[in-house]
């Protein structure tokens, strides 16, 4: 008893001295994957919603093929990465492994102390058809 006594002590004159340093605040991305609404729009309605998508990303440093980290984003396409300050590129993947839907990298900068926010889109590939002539 008198040893936890002893350490609450020195911890409360720690921090009465301000001698106990602050958390350090993380940084790096968040964000969300979507996927177009994968129906081609009427002629006039308006174009169908986004959706959440997950999928697979990559991060690699600019410049770099080297994954620096990859995760999955959830089912409602969210996701946040811890990343060290600095320039990165998403490289998303859909879950199925099949060519559509189909992102293109993004890049995306890091600065200390914050998270950098980014939506990676995604092309279901299904467009409007051409209207007839006539």
């Amino acid at each position: 008893m008198k040893r936890v006594t002893v350490v609450s002590a020195l911890v409360l004159l720690a921090v009465g001295c301000g001698q106990v340093p602050a958390a350090p605040r993380a940084s790096g991305v968040e964000g969300t994957t979507v996927v177009d609404g994968g129906c081609p729009p009427a002629r006039d309605a308006p174009p169908c919603p986004d959706e959440p998508l997950a999928a697979e990303l990559r991060v690699t440093r600019a410049g770099s093929d080297e994954a620096v980290v990859t995760v999955t984003s959830g089912e409602d396409g969210r996701f946040r990465i811890a990343l060290a300050p600095g320039d990165y590129t998403l490289h998303a993947a859909n879950l199925a492994g099949t060519p559509l839907p189909v992102a293109q990298p993004v890049d995306v900068h890091v600065d200390a102390n914050r998270f950098a926010t980014v939506e990676v889109s995604f092309d279901s590939g299904i467009r409007e058809a051409p209207t007839p002539p006539g």
